[in-house]
C-alpha cells in the first residue's frame, strides 16, 4: 500500500465518521435518517457558496461561518422530518428520504445555473481561495485535518449519548418509546435534538468535503457518502466510538474499489453493489431487533 492509498483511506474514513455519527444519533433515538445524501449535498453547497462570496475575508472568519452555514441548512432539512414525525405522525424514515430526494435536483439546478463557476465542463461552484482550504497531510493524497475533526466528533457524539442526561434519554427512547413516555421524558426534546444533531453532522460532512477535498461543490460529489455513513453507524451498533474503526474499514473498501475499477476497466457500479451487500448484511440484526421491539410493544 502506498502513502497515497493510505491517505485516501483515512480521508474517506473522515467522511464516514462525521456522517456516521449523525446517523448513529438518529438511530439511538429509534429513527433512521435516510436523507443523508441530500443533507451532505446541501451542507457542501451552502459552505461552497459562503466561501466563494467571502473571498478576501480572513480564513478565521470565513471558514467557521461556512462550516456553521453548512451544518445549519442540513439541520433544518432534518428538523422538517422531525416536525412531520411529531405533529403529523409521518414516518421519519420516509420523509427524510423524500426531502433529500427533492433537495438534490434543486441544488443541481442551482449549480448548473446562477451559482456555476468558471470550471470548464465541470458543473460546480467557483473554487474556494487557497487560504480557505484545509491543510493537506500525506500529499498527493486528499487526507487533510478534517480526519482529526472526525475523530473528535465521534468522541463528542459518544459523550453526548452516554454521558449526558439528554443523551441517555435518547437511548431509552430508541429502545422503548412507550416506556420513555410513561417515565415522563420529553418527546419533543429527544426527537428534535436528535434530528438537529443528525442533520447538522451530515451538513458538516459536506462542508468538510468542500473545504478539504474538492475545494468546490460539484454536481454529485455526495453520491455514496450518506449511505456509507449509515452503514458505518450500523456496523458500529450506533456507538459513535465504534464508528471510527468501522469508517476506516469502509474507507479501505472504498479505496480498494476505486483502485480496482480504475485499473481493471470495471464499471463503477461494482462499488455500489459491494456497498449494498455490506449494508444488507449489517441491516439484518437491526431489523430483527426492531421486529422484537414492535412485537413487545
Amino acid at each position: 500500500m502506498t502513502a497515497y492509498d493510505f491517505g485516501n483511506i483515512l480521508n474517506f474514513a473522515s467522511f464516514y465518521m462525521v456522517a456516521g455519527t449523525g446517523a448513529a444519533i438518529s438511530m439511538k433515538a429509534g429513527e433512521f435518517n435516510l436523507g443523508g445524501e441530500g443533507q451532505i449535498y446541501a451542507g457542501g453547497f451552502c459552505a461552497a457558496v459562503i466561501l466563494a462570496k467571502m473571498a478576501g475575508f480572513p480564513a478565521g472568519v470565513a471558514v467557521p461561518l461556512a462550516l456553521a452555514g453548512g451544518a445549519l441548512v442540513s439541520a433544518i432539512l432534518c428538523f422538517l422530518s422531525a416536525l412531520l414525525r411529531k405533529y403529523r405522525g409521518a414516518s421519519f424514515l420516509l420523509t427524510s428520504f423524500i426531502i433529500s430526494s427533492a433537495v438534490i435536483p434543486l441544488i443541481n439546478g442551482l449549480i448548473a445555473g446562477p451559482f456555476r463557476g468558471n470550471t470548464g465542463n465541470l458543473l460546480a461552484t467557483p473554487f474556494i481561495q487557497k487560504s480557505f482550504r484545509f491543510a493537506r497531510i500525506l500529499p498527493p493524497s486528499s487526507l487533510n485535518i478534517s480526519f482529526f475533526a472526525g475523530i473528535v466528533i465521534c468522541i463528542l457524539g459518544w459523550a453526548f449519548l452516554f454521558k449526558t442526561k439528554l443523551g441517555q434519554k435518547t437511548c431509552i427512547f430508541g429502545i422503548s418509546r412507550e416506556f420513555a413516555l410513561y417515565s415522563g421524558f420529553s418527546e419533543k426534546a429527544v426527537t428534535f435534538t436528535s434530528a438537529l444533531d443528525g442533520g447538522a453532522l451530515h451538513g458538516l460532512c459536506g462542508a468538510f468535503i468542500v473545504g478539504g477535498t474538492y475545494y468546490t461543490c460539484h454536481s454529485g460529489f455526495y453520491i455514496g457518502i450518506g449511505w456509507t455513513g449509515l452503514t458505518a453507524a450500523m456496523l458500529a451498533g450506533a456507538n459513535p466510538l465504534f464508528v471510527i474503526p468501522s469508517s476506516i474499514f469502509l474507507g479501505v473498501v472504498t479505496t480498494f474499489i476505486n483502485s480496482f475499477t480504475l485499473h481493471h476497466n470495471v464499471g463503477y457500479d461494482l462499488g455500489a453493489i459491494i456497498q449494498a451487500i455490506i449494508m444488507f448484511i449489517v441491516a439484518i440484526p437491526f431489523l430483527k431487533f426492531r421486529g422484537r421491539n414492535n412485537a413487545g410493544n
